[in-house]
């Protein structure tokens, strides 16, 4: 099961900007190419935040796809795989971006002395900036618009 892999990256990436403080909620930026679906990685974060400061707190996957852009006549697509043709023309001279990316766009905080999973009423916070040197490869602690 590879979303526990991905799950501990970013489990890793919010201890260490939380510093100790209890997180409500976590959303991840999530390219299409890494084959993650919301079920799995879930039950993922449920088993690898277990005792950690992310217990209790949710996940939220925002999935990214793949943009293709054609040479030949401008066309620009976006899908969940990397298309080898132009929809539009035909034409094989196609380039991709993006699909790839795991970025940890947001951290809710609980209050402090707030109940385990009461969410809703405990977001103190949200840190929407986490220090890119501060989060190990595979996630990519950015800010993004």
């Amino acid at each position: 099961m590879h979303e526990t892999g991905l799950v501990e990256g970013i489990v890793d990436a919010v201890q260490r900007r939380a510093a100790g403080r209890l997180v409500a909620a976590v959303r991840v930026r999530m390219g299409v190419l890494h084959r993650a679906h919301q079920g799995p990685m879930d039950l993922a974060w449920e088993m690898v935040g277990a005792g950690t400061i992310v217990d209790g707190a949710s996940l939220e996957l925002i999935p990214v796809p793949v943009t293709t852009t054609c040479a030949s006549c401008g066309q620009v697509d976006s899908g969940p795989d990397r298309v080898p043709y132009c929809s539009g023309c035909g034409a094989t001279d196609v380039e991709h971006a993006g699909g790839d990316e795991l970025t940890l766009e947001a951290i809710e905080y609980r209050e402090a002395g707030a109940a385990g999973s009461a969410i809703g009423q405990a977001i103190s916070s949200v840190d929407h900036s986490p220090d890119e040197d501060e989060s190990p490869w595979p996630v990519r602690a950015e800010q993004t618009a």
